[in-house]
């Protein structure tokens, strides 16, 4: 489960913004924000950095098991 979806909403960003600072289209990110598809580590952080938010916020549940990689 992810907060992707809310941190958007809440931010009251465009998603087709997001698609464009990450370089994939709009099926791929709602792929992901419906949790059907992984972000890879570098789009997970691009996509933090995009948001100004933590890893941890848009992965609430995720582990943490080496430096800079994240497992969801």
């Amino acid at each position: 489960m992810n907060n992707i979806k809310q941190i958007i909403k809440d931010k009251g960003i465009k998603q087709i913004y997001i698609c464009k600072e990450l370089g994939i289209n709009e099926s791929v990110l709602s792929l992901i924000i419906n949790g059907k598809r992984k972000p890879s580590q570098d789009r997970l952080r691009a996509l933090a950095k995009i948001l100004n938010v933590s890893i941890k916020d848009l992965y609430p549940n995720v582990e943490v098991k080496r430096i800079n990689y994240y497992y969801i």
